[in-house]
């Protein structure tokens, strides 16, 4: 995947030559040292990255667990298309109970590239399924 550098900030990375996220970084030059973010408050973040996804791919932004149990952020907006040619815009909020610190330079997010079916949407009369499962409309925890 190329990617294009709109500012000082780290090249994306794996942690591992085998980790499926390649992180992102705060840029180098955010416009403030540290921002604080309070309990319910979100920010969004300029990568200072642009990416050019492959065709029949999408770039999906994930959690950095290490974040998210540790500074209680997630990770909000996050699909980048393949038709994209904009700054990949990093959405986090802080769902804790405290304040939070996010600083220049840091891991933030993660993205990893997956393949998309394009296929058309059909609406149909009657009964879409034919056949009840044994699951059927059993929502959450229907599994046990």
């Amino acid at each position: 995947m190329k990617i294009q550098k709109l500012r000082d900030v780290e090249t994306p990375e794996r942690g591992t030559e085998l980790s499926a996220g390649i992180d992102f970084f705060v840029p180098n030059d955010w416009e403030q040292d540290v921002v604080v973010l309070q309990p319910g408050e979100a920010i969004l973040i300029h990568s200072g990255i642009k990416v050019d996804v492959p065709k029949g791919f999408a770039l999906i932004g994930f959690n950095k667990s290490g974040k998210a149990v540790k500074k209680n952020l997630q990770l909000g907006a996050c699909a980048i298309d393949e038709d994209y040619q904009g700054e990949v815009l990093i959405h986090i909020r802080n769902v804790g109970n405290t304040n939070t610190i996010i600083k220049r330079g840091e891991k933030i997010a993660q993205f990893i590239l997956l393949p998309v079916f394009y296929d058309d949407i059909e609406v149909v009369e009657g009964e879409l399924f034919k056949k009840t499962t044994t699951r059927g409309e059993g929502g959450f925890g229907s599994t046990k």
